[in-house]
């Protein structure tokens, strides 16, 4: 079984993949948060003005119905999109693609 240290750490190479993806396709990173246990974990704004928060979990296809709802709902506070990011790490991080919520 991993460690939270190893948690952390597989959670944060996963954040950073998201944040290189975004950045590739013209988004603004204004903020990014490697603790698993933040929400949202990357703030950032698209090249037409789109602010949103990006929710990055590592191995999950989809989060668990609570957190959908609790993403939804920091969203809607914030006025801003919502987003979940799959990432798989192995063989290389890859996130297939990024799912409104």
């Amino acid at each position: 079984m991993e460690n939270s240290g190893e948690i952390a750490a597989a959670h944060g190479r996963a954040v950073l993949h998201v944040c290189e993806v975004l950045t590739a396709s013209g988004h603004t990173v204004i903020s990014a948060n490697t603790d698993p246990s933040a929400a949202p974990q990357i703030f950032a704004q698209s090249d037409s003005g789109e602010l949103a928060f990006y929710f990055v979990r590592v191995g999950l296809e989809a989060p668990p119905p609570s957190d959908v709802e609790r993403f939804r709902a920091l969203a809607a506070k914030h006025a801003v999109a919502a987003y979940f990011a799959p990432v798989t790490l192995d063989p290389q991080p890859h996130c297939a693609r990024l799912r409104a919520l």
